[in-house]
């Protein structure tokens, strides 16, 4: 069987999209941008109730040990990941009738972007792993029995928000480079 490469992409290049195709482009992208809305929602929802929670006094009027051991964390850990969000801006968006090398070099960028996100993620869990475990040593040394089981605490939760995010990264992670090298070859064909 002869297959003429020229031949079948002259021929697909004459072929007209349905014409219903702009009308339904158009109502994924407001869905994708509503939940992109909504999540950002939930993010600082999220924020606002944690720090809420943390700083929230306990029956005694002041704060638990187990509060103080977490606000040094997380006065850092939502500075730098807010920062990072807010000066990431919006995602560059492709139009349909770009080239396939425009479309090929954005989608490369927020891959590539997506990695480094990830990077991101395990870096976070390591420095909650590394201010847990310096928090049990500190107050195993010099601490009171509250402070001890506060700090204890805080590492289990450290832990097992480690597993969790290595588990979505590696998973993503796979996921991502996969189609990073389909783009790749993608661009290469050209």
């Amino acid at each position: 069987m002869d297959i003429n490469d020229d031949a079948l992409r002259t021929l697909w290049q004459r072929q007209q999209p349905p014409s219903d195709l702009a009308d339904t482009m158009a109502r994924k992208v407001r869905r994708h941008h509503r939940l992109e809305k909504l999540r950002r929602a939930l993010d600082i929802a999220v924020t606002i109730g944690g720090i809420a929670l943390l700083t929230w006094p306990v029956a005694g009027g002041g704060l638990s040990p187990g509060q103080w051991l977490l606000i040094p964390f997380f006065s850092v850990f939502l500075i730098t990941s807010w920062s990072i969000l807010l000066r990431q801006g919006c995602d560059q968006r492709v139009a349909a009738h770009q080239p396939m090398s425009v479309y090929v070099t954005i989608r490369k960028v927020q891959l590539r972007n997506r990695l480094r996100h990830l990077r991101l993620a395990r870096m976070a869990y390591l420095a909650l792993c590394g201010y847990a475990l310096v928090s049990v040593v500190t107050c195993y040394l010099v601490a009171t029995a509250d402070w001890q089981q506060a700090a204890l605490r805080l590492a289990v939760w450290a832990v097992l928000w480690a597993l969790g995010t290595w588990w979505l990264a590696k998973k993503q992670r796979r996921a991502t480079r996969e189609q990073y090298r389909q783009i790749a070859r993608l661009g290469g064909k050209r």
